[in-house]
C-alpha cells in the first residue's frame, strides 16, 4: 500500500512537471507551422495556468463532495483529451481549449493529491509523501525533456505536436491506473458520509486498508458479533499513544453514534441496510467553498478560531513560493543563459543541468524533511536561497556564465529541497485548524493563489530581467522575506497529526463546531 501511495502521489506530479517541460520545447515549431505571432503564443504558454487557477478552486469543491482519490483519477481525464486536441490542433482556439483543459487537471491533481496524502499517511511520514509530489514534478521535467530531446532529432516540421500532444497525454495514464488501486480517505468518509453502520463500515474497511494498527481487529470483532469497543480499546497497548490517529478518529465517530457496528445481529442489519447516504451537490458546495473563504477573511463568527490565522499563513506560503522566480528561471533558462553569451549548441546542455539539479534538490529534500522542523525548513531554505540568487545577480552583473549557471542551479536545488517540498506540507498543516469544512476552502484558494501568482511572476518575468542587476534583486529581497516567514512567523507543526496541527494555529474546534460543519455538509 506504501508503494501504492507513493507512485501515485510521484504520478500526480508527473502531469506538472511534463507540462512544464513539453511546451517550451514545442513552442518555437508551434508558432511557425500556425503562423502564430509573439503575443498569440504567450496566450498560449499562459493558458494552462489559468485553467490551473479554475482547477484549484473547482477542484476544492469536487474533493469535498466527490471524494479525494476520485479527483485524482479525474484529474487525468483532462490532462489526456486537452493533448489530444494540441495534437490535431489546426487553430489558435483549438491550442487555447487544449491548454486549458491541461491547467484544469493540474489544478485538480494540485488540490486533491496533496489533500489525500495528508489524509491517509501517518503523521511521522506525511513530509516524506508530500515531497513526492514534488519529485514528480522534476522526474516530470526531466523525463520531458529528455523524451522532446530525442522526439526532435526526427527533424520533422510537426515534432511539435509530439512533444506537446503525445507526451502529455502518455504521462497522464499512470495517475488514472493507481487510483483505482488505493482506498479512498477514511477522513473524508467519516465527514461526508454519515453515522450509519453501512457508512462507518466502509470507512473501517478503508483504514484496514491502509494497514492501520487496531482497524482489522476492529472488522473482526463486528464480524464475529461479540465484543465491544471498550475491549478493543483496552487491548490497544501496543502503541505509544494507545491508538492510531485514523482508528482514534473512526472510535470517536462510532461512539457518538452510539456503537451501532457492536450492537447484536449489527452484521445482518449492515448487509440489509439501504445506503442513505447525502450527495453534495458539487455546485452548491463550489458556492459555500467562495462563501467559506470570504468569511475566514472577514473573520465570520461561524468560522472556527484560528481559521483566518491559517489562511493567512498558507496564502503567504503561496505568493512567496512563486514571487522568487522559481519556476520563472526554469522556464526562461535559456534567454537568460543567452544574455551572457551562451551559444544555442550549449544552451540545451546547460539548460538539463538546471533541470537536473532540480532533481536532485528534492531528494535531498526528501531526506531531510522528516529530520527537521518545518520552521528549520522554510527558514534555512529562504536564506540560502537569497545567497544563491546574489550569485545570480553578479553572474548578470558581470556576464560571467559560471557565476550565473552555478547561481541557477544552486537556487533550484536548494529552493526545491526546503520550500519546493514544504509549501505542500504547509499548506495542509496550517489551515486544518479551519476543521473539515473551512480547511478545504482554504486550501482551494491558497492553491489558486499559487498558480495565479506563478503566473503574474511568469508573466512579468522578462520585463524584470531586461531591467539588469537592479530587477534581479527584487527576487532576492523575495527570498529574504521566505527566511523570516519560516523563522519567525511559520508555527511548528511537523509530525503532528491533523487534529494537533489545528491546536498548534488557534483554538480546538469544539463539539458544537463540528456538529455546525456536519450539519452544512448534510444541508448541501
Amino acid at each position: 500500500m506504501l508503494w501504492r501511495l507513493a507512485i501515485l502521489a510521484v504520478g500526480a506530479g508527473l502531469l506538472f512537471g511534463v507540462d512544464l517541460a513539453s511546451i517550451g520545447a514545442a513552442v518555437e515549431s508551434m508558432s511557425k507551422e500556425l503562423q502564430l505571432d509573439k503575443k498569440q503564443t504567450e496566450w498560449v504558454v499562459s493558458c494552462a495556468k489559468g485553467g490551473a487557477i479554475f482547477g484549484s478552486l473547482f477542484g476544492g469543491a469536487l474533493i469535498m463532495s466527490r471524494g479525494r482519490r476520485t479527483i485524482i483519477g479525474c484529474s487525468a481525464i483532462p490532462s489526456m483529451i486537452g493533448p489530444l486536441l494540441i495534437f490535431t490542433a489546426q487553430s489558435l482556439p483549438q491550442l487555447i481549449v487544449g491548454r486549458l483543459l491541461m491547467g484544469i487537471g493540474i489544478g485538480l491533481a494540485s488540490v486533491a493529491t496533496p489533500n489525500y496524502l495528508s489524509e491517509v499517511v501517518r503523521p511521522e511520514q506525511r513530509g516524506l509523501f508530500e515531497g513526492m509530489y514534488e519529485l514528480g514534478i522534476a522526474s516530470g521535467m526531466l523525463l520531458a525533456a529528455l523524451v522532446n530531446a530525442l522526439l526532435q532529432m526526427l527533424s520533422s516540421d510537426a515534432v511539435w505536436r509530439y512533444q506537446a500532444g503525445c507526451v502529455p497525454f502518455v504521462f497522464a495514464f499512470p495517475v488514472l491506473i493507481v487510483a483505482c488501486t488505493v482506498p479512498e480517505s477514511p477522513r473524508w468518509m467519516l465527514q461526508t458520509k454519515g453515522s450509519s453502520s453501512s457508512s462507518l463500515l466502509a470507512a473501517l474497511q478503508e483504514i484496514a486498508s491502509l494497514r492501520r494498527p487496531g482497524a482489522d481487529k476492529r472488522l473482526e470483532t463486528w464480524r464475529s458479533g461479540r465484543g465491544s469497543l471498550e475491549e478493543e480499546l483496552s487491548s490497544d497497548t501496543d502503541m505509544p499513544e494507545g491508538q492510531d490517529d485514523l482508528v482514534r478518529l473512526w472510535d470517536d465517530k462510532h461512539l457518538a453514534a452510539g456503537n451501532p457496528l457492536y450492537r447484536s445481529q449489527s452484521h445482518l442489519e449492515v448487509l440489509e441496510e439501504k445506503d442513505e447516504t447525502v450527495r453534495l451537490r458539487t455546485l452548491s458546495v463550489l458556492r459555500r467553498t467562495l462563501k467559506d473563504a470570504c468569511a475566514i477573511i472577514i473573520g465570520s463568527q461561524q468560522v472556527p478560531a484560528g481559521a483566518r490565522r491559517g489562511l493567512g499563513l498558507a496564502l503567504a506560503a503561496a505568493v512567496l513560493d512563486q514571487a522568487c522566480a522559481s519556476t520563472s528561471i526554469l522556464i526562461y533558462a535559456q534567454k537568460m543563459l543567452a544574455r551572457v553569451g551562451i551559444g544555442q549548441e550549449s544552451q540545451d546542455l546547460l539548460t538539463m543541468l538546471v533541470v537536473g539539479a532540480k532533481m536532485l534538490g528534492v531528494i535531498l529534500g526528501l531526506a531531510i524533511v522528516e529530520r527537521m522542523s518545518r520552521r528549520t525548513l522554510l527558514g534555512a531554505g529562504g536564506g540560502l536561497s537569497a545567497v544563491a540568487l546574489l550569485v545570480l545577480v553578479l553572474g548578470a552583473a558581470w556576464d560571467s556564465p559560471v557565476l550565473l549557471l552555478s547561481g541557477m542551479s544552486s537556487f533550484i536545488a536548494i529552493f526545491y529541497s526546503t520550500w519546493g517540498i514544504g509549501y505542500w506540507i504547509v499548506v495542509v498543516e496550517v489551515t486544518a485548524v479551519g476543521g473539515p469544512r473551512y480547511a478545504s476552502a482554504a486550501q482551494s484558494v491558497s492553491t489558486a493563489t499559487l498558480f495565479a501568482a506563478g503566473w503574474l511572476t511568469s508573466l512579468t518575468f522578462i520585463d524584470v530581467i531586461s531591467l539588469g542587476p537592479p530587477g534581479l534583486l527584487i527576487y532576492v529581497a523575495v527570498a529574504v522575506l521566505m527566511g523570516i516567514y519560516g523563522f519567525c512567523i511559520l508555527p511548528e507543526t511537523g509530525g503532528h497529526s491533523l487534529e494537533e496541527c489545528a491546536c498548534d494555529i488557534g483554538p480546538p474546534l469544539t463539539d458544537d463546531d463540528e456538529s455546525e460543519s456536519d450539519a452544512a455538509s448534510g444541508s448541501s
